[in-house]
């Protein structure tokens, strides 16, 4: 059995103790996680002007900034030692 199906099942056994009311929330935040996950896939831009043909990918940016930070991090770390 893998690593995400084992982790499932665990879930589900949690579930059982769980009211109506709770699970009803519980369904509304994974549809809430389901929607955030496939919102940040991919956003494209329009653009207007002489840019208005070209669609716009920023998710090399996204991975630039999270790059961007590791980098601090890991300087301000070597800082404190």
């Amino acid at each position: 059995m893998n690593k995400a199906a084992i982790t499932k099942h665990e879930i589900y056994n949690k579930l059982i103790d769980f009211s109506e009311q709770d699970l009803n929330e519980i369904d509304k935040y994974i549809d809430f996680l389901r929607f955030k996950n496939k919102s940040m896939e991919k956003k494209t831009i329009r653009l207007q002007g002489i840019l208005k043909e070209f669609d716009i990918d920023f998710s090399d940016l996204k991975n630039f900034k999270k790059a961007a930070w590791e980098h601090v991090d890991q300087e301000f770390s070597n800082d404190n030692k």
